[in-house]
């Protein structure tokens, strides 16, 4: 009797114990819905580019500067969006354009942070991130929000890499590569 009594006790304390640690509902947690990205102060149109990636904002003649000689080749991504890939076996390059002229592609970009290395940035005036994989990797992916709900994201490799090297700063000759891009695009007009 004395054990059950003891019993009894002991979960009575541990409710009031229980009701006195326990806080007061709150009010829930409003999510960023932008997820960390930034707005595009300045947009800029991409549209007219989306339907032709291979066709501009950069010629051929354009890109020759950055070692890509040959013409680009026009893909769809899953998503239906319209992308070019420009594959220069004789420099040893790969650089590809995706445009996305109605999807934040941005916001996707921060909410799912999908490699390791992710580093927000800033191309002339608007918001991008730069993301690999590892430091010494060959591939830098370049996202660009270029306008609410526009955007673009360009991906650099360096397809060879001689024995003992390491690669030659994908991100950096990407990233001149976009710039080029992002001043080659017009204002969005209203």
């Amino acid at each position: 009797m004395k054990h059950r009594r003891a019993v009894l006790i002991a979960i009575c304390a541990a409710s009031v114990a229980a009701c006195a640690t326990s806080r007061p509902p709150t009010e829930p947690v409003v999510q960023d819905p932008r997820h960390g990205a930034p707005a595009v102060s300045s947009p800029r149109d991409l549209a007219t580019f989306a339907a032709r990636p291979c066709d501009g904002p950069l010629s051929r003649q354009d890109l020759r500067p950055f070692g890509i000689t040959v013409p680009g080749e026009q893909r769809a991504v899953p998503s239906g969006a319209q992308g070019c890939e420009w594959t220069d076996r004789t420099t040893r390059i790969e650089f590809g354009t995706v445009v996305y002229p109605d999807r934040d592609i941005l916001v996707d970009t921060y909410r799912s942070r999908l490699f390791p290395i992710f580093v927000p940035t800033n191309i002339d005036g608007l918001p991008a991130t730069l993301e690999q994989s590892a430091r010494d990797s060959i591939t830098c992916t370049i996202t660009v929000g270029t306008a609410e709900d526009q955007g673009f994201v360009s991906t650099y490799t360096q397809l060879e890499v001689p024995a003992g090297e390491q690669p030659d700063d994908p991100c950096g000759r990407g990233q001149r590569i976009v710039e080029r891009i992002v001043a080659a695009l017009p204002p969005l007009q209203k």
